[in-house]
């Protein structure tokens, strides 16, 4: 055999065992389960106390807070504006932990994305479904959606959102270190708050 040749063959042989040898590739996990659509969120409210009422729209809600506070760099949002969980018990339909199609997001991150949206007031928009979704916090690969399942758009107070998170992470955490969770929690009205991995 030729020199030439037995390089050859030895440098297939060599690109074979370095192929039978590679790990195993990485689940790459999308932003949401097929089927579903990712789009952006619209806040109604006030950027000054005494100014109209004005109509934000982004693809979170730090997006739509960065337009507030642009508008208005003195902005403050009001105190004490998280309803009460008697009032929100009355909206919720059901909640589940089994949610196969999503992965895991991290709880402290969670937790901050809730302490985040906690207090926002305003009326938030989102467009037609079913499973039509804005991911309104997200950091770390840790998100919280709010989906919407009806076939008409939908308005709801935006401080219902980080009351459906808590749910979430209250029943839903994984009772390990890892302290992983993944949740869904439904309205009476057809949207839902879902809690889980996504790339942020």
């Amino acid at each position: 055999m030729k020199p030439s040749s037995l390089f050859a063959s030895l440098s297939s042989v060599a690109a074979a065992a370095a192929a039978a040898t590679v790990a195993p590739e990485a689940h790459v996990f999308s932003e949401l389960p097929s089927g579903y659509t990712l789009g952006n969120v619209t806040w109604m409210g006030n950027v000054t106390a005494d100014g109209p009422e004005v109509s934000l729209t982004g693809a979170s809600f730090h997006d739509i807070e960065a337009q507030i506070r642009q508008a208005n760099p003195g902005f403050e949002w009001p105190a004490d504006e998280t309803p009460e969980w008697s009032t929100i018990n009355k909206d919720i339909d059901h909640l589940s932990c089994n949610l196969p199609q999503f992965w895991w997001a991290v709880k402290f991150r969670i937790q901050e994305g809730i302490d985040y949206l906690n207090g926002k007031t305003g009326r938030c928009y989102i467009p037609a479904g079913p499973q039509y979704c804005t991911r309104i916090s997200c950091s770390y690969h840790s998100a919280i959606f709010w989906c919407n399942d009806n076939d008409h758009a939908v308005w709801i107070d935006c401080n219902l959102w980080s009351s459906y998170a808590q749910a979430i992470i209250d029943k839903c955490t994984v009772d390990d270190p890892s302290q992983d969770v993944k949740g869904q929690q439904f309205s009476t009205e057809n949207w839902n708050i879902i809690v889980g991995y996504s790339e942020c």
